[in-house]
């Protein structure tokens, strides 16, 4: 029976798309959607050469957007780093290791392939592979000084060694990590009975912690340091810190420059109307972009440390880099105004970072004006009266925030652009403030 025509069709653009060069090929797969690229790695003859020029950061948001259980092609198309990178996130809630979330992982990795399970294992720091079993196996050992068959009454039925004997706890994972152990058996039967006599000890608080440790050391790597570190992002900057040319510096040659994986998810979360934006679409080089891009990503880890956000969690991922788009677009406006090829000059010329520190320190100087008002004010903030008091109390936060909900009824957010303040800034004009009272 004849295919229908469309399905021809298909199979002859997945067999033109296979025939391209692997440049033009990944070139193409960095375009795509994530559901796109979910469905042309099913259907593509080697998706791993595609997933190998995706960055870790890249890999994780790619399958976080689309909801890992609606993305096995690009599950079972990680490599080893970003395998590591997601459990990195998904198995832990903060710094505890979380349970929950290891079933449903091992579930997912049983699903794709035995292969994957032993990339799994591999990837894996031993202790984070106890830790992640010890919660659903109860492991037993046989007495030597009995015959077996006098001992098998009293032990768990299941075994594939007749030395270590496994108790299933959660009686829904048990086909799951059943599939598991028994790769990891076929694979190599001396790692197997090493993971069942640490599985046998029933010391899971130590393997936590190591593993809680070699995860801190990887995450530190990506931009998400210790706290007092992260706080350094919230330092005031002065004005004249911030370069506003390049250097003139030639780029460095092609072989000296370190392999970069493909990092575009940052660059997609930014208002398309901000000078920040307009910004980048000026930048066609690639390296540029990439180093931007991975900045960004960085910094926006570094916030999440800092205001105490869950790394795991894609809507803290997407409001901290949307924070950091906006304090850097509005240190952009307040420097360039609309100027968008002069902002181009200062995104080359400094660090991401040091962009973010003077757009909150725009904000800081803003508090302060608003602080030394109130004390010369009788009553205290809300004697300020409607909208005033309501936008100042959450310019005072700990976290400063743009209180819109009080002027428009629109949800409070982080300050985006000199608009913002500049709205405060005429709210507290005093002449404003008599003509526009209201009491609260």
């Amino acid at each position: 029976m004849d295919r229908p025509r469309s399905t021809e069709e298909a199979l002859r653009v997945v067999e033109a798309f296979d025939a391209l060069p692997l440049k033009r090929r990944t070139e193409i797969f960095r375009t795509l959607s994530p559901a796109a690229k979910e469905t042309l790695l099913g259907a593509v003859s080697r998706p791993g050469d595609l997933t190998r020029g995706l960055s870790e950061e890249e890999m994780y948001y790619t399958i976080k957007v689309l909801g890992e259980e609606s993305a096995p092609h690009l599950v079972a198309a990680t490599t080893g780093r970003q395998l590591r990178r997601l459990l990195d996130l998904e198995l832990w809630k903060k710094d505890m290791f979380d349970p929950w979330a290891s079933a449903k992982w091992l579930e997912l990795i049983a699903k794709t392939s035995e292969e994957k399970i032993l990339q799994f294992v591999q990837t894996c720091d031993p202790e984070l592979l106890v830790t992640s079993l010890h919660p659903f196996v109860t492991v037993f050992t046989r007495n030597p000084d009995i015959d077996l068959t006098e001992e098998r009454d009293t032990l768990p039925w299941f075994t594939l060694d007749d030395l270590f004997f496994v108790k299933f706890r959660i009686p829904s994972s048990e086909d799951v990590i059943k599939g598991f152990l028994e790769t990891v058996f076929g694979w190599n039967p001396h790692y197997y009975m090493g993971l069942m006599e640490q599985l046998a000890r029933g010391v899971p608080t130590e393997h936590q912690e190591m593993a809680a440790k070699w995860r801190r050391a990887r995450l530190s790597e990506h931009g998400f340091p210790d706290f007092d570190d992260a706080m350094q992002v919230y330092q005031y900057l002065h004005k004249s810190a911030v370069a506003l040319t390049p250097p003139e510096m030639p780029p460095p040659p092609a072989e000296d420059r370190e392999p970069t994986g493909v990092l575009d998810y940052p660059l997609k979360l930014i208002n398309e109307d901000d000078l920040l934006k307009k910004s980048l679409d000026l930048i066609d080089d690639a390296d540029e972009r990439d180093r931007l891009a991975a900045e960004l990503a960085h910094l926006g880890n570094k916030v999440m440390v800092a205001d105490a956000r869950d790394p795991g969690s894609m809507e803290d991922l997407r409001r901290s880099l949307q924070k950091v788009g906006g304090y850097i677009n509005l240190a952009l406006e307040d420097m360039c105004g609309d100027q968008v090829e002069q902002a181009v000059d200062v995104l080359r010329a400094n660090h991401m970072e040091m962009l973010f520190r003077r757009g909150f320190s725009l904000i800081l100087d803003l508090r302060k004006d608003a602080q030394k008002l109130v004390r010369e004010s009788e009553g205290g903030v809300d004697n300020l009266g409607h909208p005033l008091a309501g936008l100042l109390h959450g310019l005072f936060q700990k976290r400063p925030i743009f209180a819109l909900n009080v002027v428009d009824g629109r949800e409070p957010r982080d300050f985006q652009g000199i608009d913002d303040l500049n709205s405060i800034r005429q709210y507290m004009d005093r002449q404003a403030i008599e003509e526009r009272w209201e009491p609260i």
